[in-house]
């Protein structure tokens, strides 16, 4: 505990008293941390705009073990997205990526992989916002994966076969996401193309911008299998739909 410093990014900010504010962020070394500002509210505040939703910044806070809420002593803007936000679509996005966070991070534990996801596909969407609808499939993938909730694409759930490039028989995705062989398919699976299952197994080695490239440039069908299960997933895990909704695959 104590004084800590960490890149963080703010996902949402609360109104506190007359001239405070309460930060969610998501932070590199800390996790999810909520934190209080005092005084950030105040046209002269210290803070100044460094505290805004999906402001990268360099975060610097105090922390106690027996409180929730850490103090919030210093805020530096590393990077700004307030410009692109402007953007319906990329609004949207952006919305949907930190709803994500937010819903599926457990607070004050890093994870060091989920913030250079959630950068990565910020920073990318925000130089590119008619692309919202891939990142927002590619985040949904990603956040599913660091949380456990994403299955093993490699080898069919039943049999153990790998499923690989080498692969040459059909495969097929339960309703909750068990990828199967056709000898072991159930009743009520999907098939699942090659298209669509290279995209579902190819988040791991590619970042937002080549795997964005890869969804734009599959089939309407393909698509639409990626996009439908990366969402059927995240109700699964969340046991609801996200209080955010994602841009549309019908955007693209």
């Amino acid at each position: 505990m104590g004084l800590v410093e960490t890149q963080a990014i703010v996902l949402q900010t609360f109104k506190l008293a007359d001239a405070d504010k309460i930060v969610l962020c998501m932070t590199e070394k800390a996790g999810l941390v909520r934190g209080v500002a005092r005084g950030a509210r105040r046209l002269k505040s210290k803070f100044g705009a460094s505290l805004e939703p999906f402001t990268l910044i360099h975060l610097t806070f105090f922390e106690k073990e027996t409180r929730e809420l850490v103090t919030i002593k210093g805020a530096e803007i590393v990077k700004s997205y307030f410009q692109a936000s402007k953007s319906p679509e990329t609004f949207e996005g952006l919305v949907y990526i930190l709803e994500l966070v937010k819903e599926f991070a457990p607070p004050h534990h890093a994870d060091e992989k989920l913030f250079k996801m959630l950068r990565a596909c910020v920073d990318f969407l925000a130089g590119a916002p008619g692309r919202a609808a891939a990142v927002n499939a590619y985040t949904e993938l990603w956040i599913l994966r660091l949380t456990g909730f994403l299955p093993d694409f490699k080898s069919c759930g039943d049999c153990g076969t790998p499923l690989g490039e080498s692969f040459r028989g059909q495969r097929y995705i339960s309703h909750e996401g068990v990828i199967w062989c056709q000898n072991c398919r159930k009743g009520g699976a999907q098939t699942l193309g090659a298209e669509a299952f290279e995209l579902l197994s190819s988040t791991r080695r590619e970042g937002p911008g080549a795997w964005s490239l890869s969804f734009e440039g599959a089939s309407e069908e393909g698509r639409r299998v990626v996009a439908e299960t990366s969402r059927r997933l995240v109700r699964r895990a969340l046991e609801r739909e996200p209080r955010a909704g994602k841009v549309s695959a019908s955007h693209i």
